[in-house]
């Protein structure tokens, strides 16, 4: 069981690695070209690697917190590769099998995510149940935020494009988490958690006003351009 153990963890590693690459690519890249196409799908492989050898790891030393983080990593990439099937959201487009198992899996452990950290921050607090508490509310509020949007069609139409940037940099900034807290030791514990999220979110945020501002005002370009009459 232990050299299975060792070679998933090698597995995880390369995986890691690669999704730090491979994601860094994409980002990189022009939105839309073929590398930036090639190097999402590449990010998506490996942070799919990431998360079965995680969930292999945490099944075989019973390792509760890695198995719901991982489904939490999981649920961003999966939202966020989705989103480029959901251009039809603002025109009331229906959910299907995969949003269904995407939200209500990412429901269930983010709801379980959250139900264990709460339940150790009555008991035996750490730094790391608060950080699961963190993590699960935030889960339950996208796949609520997503859930929503088939109930109430959002207005703007590039709602689908907002989420897959949330979703896949999400995911992304999991990925640089993971890596810090195996390799970061000098600083407090919480603080190697939390600031991938913060600054990763914060450039998230940046990142989806732009382009919201960006579309704007090309709509209000459009509105205010006169036709010339035909003679």
């Amino acid at each position: 069981m232990e050299k299975i153990f060792t070679v998933t963890l090698v597995l995880h590693i390369i995986g890691g690695t690669l999704s730090l690459i491979t994601g860094l690519v994409a980002m990189l890249a022009a939105k839309g070209k073929s590398r930036h196409r090639a190097g999402g799908k590449a990010f998506f492989v490996a942070m799919t690697l990431v998360f079965v050898t995680a969930l292999a790891m945490s099944l075989m030393k019973g390792l509760t917190f890695l198995l719901m983080v991982a489904f939490f990593s999981y649920h961003l990439l999966l939202r966020g590769y989705r989103a480029l099937y959901l251009k039809e959201l603002y025109k009331g487009q229906r959910m299907a099998l995969p949003d269904y198992l995407i939200n209500g899996v990412g429901v269930i452990f983010n709801t379980g995510l959250l139900a264990w950290g709460a339940s150790h921050l009555v008991t035996h607090s750490t730094y790391i149940h608060t950080v699961a508490v963190f993590f699960g509310l935030l889960g339950i509020w996208m796949a609520g935020s997503d859930i929503k949007h088939f109930i109430i069609p959002p207005k703007d139409k590039q709602q689908w494009l907002y989420t897959h940037i949330g979703g896949m940099c999400g995911a992304y900034v999991a990925a640089v988490t993971a890596f810090m807290v195996v390799n970061v030791h000098f600083l407090p514990g919480l603080m190697v958690w939390m600031a991938p999220v913060i600054i990763g979110g914060t450039l998230i945020t940046l990142t989806i006003n732009r382009y919201k501002r960006k579309f704007n005002k090309q709509a209000a370009a459009t509105e205010t351009t006169v036709p010339v009459a035909v003679r």
